[in-house]
């Protein structure tokens, strides 16, 4: 299992964060999400599509550690 550090700006833009990146708000305007137990066949490419399906209407959500199955579908 992987996990993937992924950055939802306040605009909506959906993209890989920094792997050092801590989870939750950053300084400006964006969220920096935890996606855990992302299974080995799933691609960075892939997680950041279910962030976009999930995250992209409502940013900033109080749940900074998400569980790759609760957004994939």
């Amino acid at each position: 299992m992987a996990t993937f550090m992924i950055k939802v700006a306040g605009e909506g833009l959906v993209n890989k964060a920094h792997r050092n990146s801590d989870a939750g708000p950053t300084t400006g305007s964006s969220v920096i999400y935890e996606v855990v137990n992302v299974p080995a066949d799933v691609t960075e490419d892939d997680v950041i599509e279910a962030v976009k399906k999930t995250y992209r209407a409502v940013p900033h959500n109080a749940a900074y550690e998400v569980d790759y199955a609760a957004i994939a579908g």
